[in-house]
């Protein structure tokens, strides 16, 4: 047994001479070589082997492989300290990058650099405290979209005390003190708005407090309410209602209609049939399928389904996960930039569908405020667990949105397992829909009505 000890120690020493590191530690792992008395000289000389190539890769700008090559390193339990170094510039570089996510507004990104060093063991004073200083700014945000804006201020003001200057904190802040002075005041004229029964100016009303609070739950349970009482006018799917200046009310693209889908207590979605949508900045004469209050151009990107998936084309500056891009082929949870601000979440969240979701993280909104866009493929999935593409936290069953093709045109249908009442009428396991439409069950309600502003 110690013969081939010996071969196998020699056959590591050899690797690591010629730089074969991973090589070498299989071999000085290999249990013919534990216990022997030089594999504790291989482990260190091996570790310093990491480190150095670790330091190569840093200076090649490769900060992932560095930190790979580290705490391969470091597992090997030795006290090399060209690990410290490695160890040492790895976290300025890492603390850098947190401190310049902050400086540019980017919370989510830094909060993702700040987890990855907490998984690399990096504990030091500063990143405590610019991670406190991040969870005031997420909980400040959280309360500020749900209005409640007394503890968000208050969050706000804790996390300026921990991270000192920062620009983007500061215009976030002031934005919330302007928003405080206005928040109330239309809060009350809601109020009196819904206990007159005075809907159309409810929906108006609702929509200015969404505009400063978009998860504030009284507003959208009121402006869902306001919606059904209104019952706009029918128009069916695949007619084009022109309005006087040659716009176009229910669709833009490539002439499939969009609808808003209002689900009682969950909220409200923009929903795109189209194969090509075009998003940009919201104007009266634009026609965009995706309009945005934001500083974009009027035509400034567009997304294509097809067979690959979804395509981004940039007509304007357009980032992917940071990155520039002119054409892209979109993954779940790429974050896109639009412009220098306006940016969304692609998700794809049940699989097996091609219904896409997207979700403004930037706080930039629709004309209308929703809750996120989807665009609707073959089906669309309410349901209960994280696999749909709305969730309506009660639902016990899914309930399914599908395209139905009716002669040279389609239409929308619903499927349930249970029993549902389609404008009123009681539905079995499936029907057809028009639009508007609204559908109601035991444990989910929501309705259905044609894009009105001019997209």
């Amino acid at each position: 047994m110690l013969g081939f000890a010996w071969l196998t120690l020699r056959q590591a020493q050899e690797a690591l001479k010629n730089g074969r590191l991973e090589e070498a530690q299989r071999l000085v792992n290999a249990g013919s070589a534990n216990g022997h008395r030089r594999t504790g000289e291989l482990l260190v000389g091996l570790a310093r082997g990491y480190a150095e190539r670790g330091e190569r890769q840093l200076r090649l700008d490769d900060a992932e492989g560095a930190w790979r090559d580290l705490l391969a390193a470091e597992n090997l339990g030795t006290t090399e300290k060209a690990c410290d170094r490695l160890r040492q510039a790895l976290t300025g570089l890492g603390m850098a990058e947190v401190r310049a996510l902050l400086q540019a507004g980017e919370t989510g990104r830094a909060e993702e650099a700040v987890a990855r060093l907490r998984q690399r063991g990096v504990r030091s004073p500063e990143l405590q405290l610019l991670e406190e200083a991040l969870k005031g700014w997420a909980r400040a945000r959280v309360h500020a979209d749900r209005g409640e804006l007394a503890p968000a201020l208050e969050n706000a003001e804790r996390a300026r005390r921990l991270l000192g200057a920062n620009r983007r904190l500061e215009e976030w802040h002031n934005d919330l003190l302007q928003r405080k002075e206005r928040f109330g005041e239309l809060l009350g004229r809601l109020h009196e708005a819904a206990e007159a029964g005075r809907w159309r100016e409810v929906v108006e009303t609702a929509e200015e407090v969404l505009a400063l609070a978009p998860q504030h739950a009284e507003a959208r349970a009121l402006r869902t309410r306001a919606w059904k009482a209104i019952e706009p006018v029918t128009v069916a799917m695949g007619a084009t209602t022109q309005n006087g200046d040659g716009g176009s009310n229910g669709h833009a693209g490539d002439g499939l209609p969009r609808f808003f889908l209002w689900v009682d207590g969950v909220g409200g979605y923009l929903v795109c049939l189209g194969g090509r949508l075009t998003f940009g900045q919201a104007a009266l004469d634009a026609r965009t399928d995706i309009p945005l209050i934001a500083d974009v151009s009027r035509l400034h990107a567009t997304l294509t389904r097809d067979g690959e998936g979804y395509v981004l084309e940039a007509v304007r500056p357009v980032q992917v996960n940071g990155q520039s891009v002119t054409r892209a082929l979109l993954q779940p949870g790429d974050r896109v930039t639009l412009g220098a601000t306006c940016q969304f979440l692609f998700r794809l969240p049940v699989p097996g569908s091609t219904t896409a979701k997207l979700e403004l993280v930037s706080g930039h909104r629709l004309p209308l405020a929703v809750d996120g866009v989807l665009l609707m493929a073959e089906t669309l999935v309410l349901g209960s667990g994280p696999q749909s593409h709305v969730t309506v936290p009660d639902l016990k069953q899914p309930v399914v949105l599908f395209r139905h093709k009716r002669g040279e045109g389609e239409t929308l249908g619903v499927r349930h397992g249970g029993t549902l009442r389609v404008n009123g009428e009681v539905s079995k396991g499936r029907a057809l829909l028009g639009l508007p439409a609204t559908v109601s069950g035991e444990d989910v309600a929501f309705a259905i009505e044609p894009v009105s502003w001019k997209g």
